[in-house]
C-alpha cells in the first residue's frame, strides 16, 4: 500500500497580505503628525515622524552634511555632518577660548564639535527633547566644562548682557524665527564690537503653493527669497556681509531623502495625507525642485 503524506496547508496568501497592510496602516498612524495646519517649533521636532527620521537618518543631528561637488554617495552621513560643521567653525574665524552662543542647539552635536575646537559655547533651546539629548550627549564627550545648555528662545536674550560673545550661529534653526528682525536684533546687541554672526539657513528663487505648505508644516516660515539675508542684517547694522552658496555640496543627502520617499510620498498624496508626512514631503519636494532654493552660508560683523 502506497504511503500516503498529508498535503501541507498553504497559509492563504490573503491573510498575509491584510497582515502586512495592517502593520503598515498601523506604524503610518504612530509616525504620522497630528494634522495641525500650523505646528509650533515644538511640536514639529516633537512629532514621531520627525524623531524617528532624524533618529533613523541622521544619527540624530538636525543639520545638512556637506559634500565635495559631484559627489554621488551620501555615504558615511556622519563624515558629511562633521564636514559641514567645520564649515561653520571656519566662518566663524574665531580663535580658541572665544564664547560663542549656539542659537538652537538641537542634540547638541554642533556646540560639541566647536568645544573641541576649542571654544566656549553657550548653547540655547526651546525644545525639551532636543536639551535633554544635547545634555546627554555633552556628558558623554566629556565636555560639561566648555558647553553650557539651557532653555532659551533667541526671541527674548535679555538674560544675557550686552556684548557677550565673540560669536554667534545658527544651524538651520533661524529659518523658524517669528520675528527675524527682533532675533537678528538680540544677536547684533550681544555680539562684541567685531564679532562675527554666522548663518546657515535656505532661502529660495521660486515662490509656489507647495513650497509655502512645507514651510508652513515645518515651522520655516522665515525661508527667505534670494537677496533677504542681505537686506535685513544690513537693516540691523550689520556690515562685511557675505554669502556661501553650498547648494550643490549639500545634494547627496537631500537626494537620498528624495529616492527613499519619493514612492512613500506618492501613496501619501493619494491617500490625501501627504501634509502629516511633512519630512517626506520636504524631502521629495526639495530633491524634485532642486535649483528653486539654495543652501547658504552668511557671515556679518558687528562694527
Amino acid at each position: 500500500m502506497a504511503n500516503q503524506t498529508t498535503p501541507q496547508r498553504r497559509f492563504p496568501l490573503r491573510y498575509i497580505a491584510t497582515f502586512l497592510a495592517l502593520l503598515a496602516s498601523v506604524i503610518i498612524g504612530l509616525v504620522a503628525s497630528n494634522g495641525n495646519a500650523s505646528p509650533s517649533v515644538q511640536e514639529y521636532y516633537g512629532s514621531s515622524e520627525s524623531r524617528f527620521g532624524y533618529w533613523l537618518l541622521l544619527g540624530n543631528t538636525r543639520h545638512c552634511g556637506l559634500y565635495r561637488k559631484g559627489q554621488l554617495s551620501p555615504f558615511p552621513i556622519s563624515t558629511a555632518h562633521r564636514a559641514m560643521e567645520q564649515k561653520l567653525y571656519t566662518r566663524l574665524e574665531l580663535s580658541p577660548g572665544s564664547k560663542v552662543l549656539d542659537a538652537g542647539a538641537g542634540s547638541g552635536y554642533v556646540a560639541i564639535y566647536m568645544a573641541q575646537k576649542g571654544l566656549n559655547v553657550q548653547a540655547i533651546d526651546i525644545t525639551p527633547h532636543h536639551i535633554a539629548d544635547a545634555r546627554k550627549n555633552i556628558k558623554k564627550h566629556k565636555l560639561e566644562d566648555k558647553v553650557s545648555v539651557e532653555y532659551g528662545d533667541y526671541h527674548d536674550l535679555s538674560s544675557f548682557p550686552d556684548e557677550s560673545f565673540d560669536g554667534i550661529y545658527t544651524m538651520e534653526t533661524f529659518v523658524h524665527a517669528d520675528d527675524p528682525v527682533k532675533v537678528l536684533r538680540n544677536f547684533y546687541r550681544l555680539l562684541k564690537p567685531g564679532g562675527a554672526l554666522v548663518l546657515h539657513e535656505a532661502d529660495f528663487s521660486r515662490n509656489t503653493g507647495t513650497l509655502q505648505d512645507v514651510l508652513r508644516l515645518s515651522h520655516c516660515q522665515n525661508t527667505l527669497e534670494e537677496g533677504g539675508y542681505q537686506e535685513l542684517t544690513e537693516k540691523v547694522g550689520f556690515k562685511d556681509f557675505s554669502l556661501e552658496d553650498l547648494t550643490d555640496e549639500v545634494l547627496p543627502m537631500w537626494r537620498l531623502f528624495g529616492v527613499l520617499g519619493y514612492l512613500p510620498y506618492q501613496l501619501f498624496r493619494i491617500l490625501g495625507i501627504q501634509d502629516r508626512f511633512i519630512n517626506v514631503m520636504a524631502g521629495v519636494e526639495a530633491w524634485l525642485n532642486w535649483g528653486d532654493g539654495r543652501y547658504i552660508s552668511v557671515r556679518v560683523l558687528k562694527p
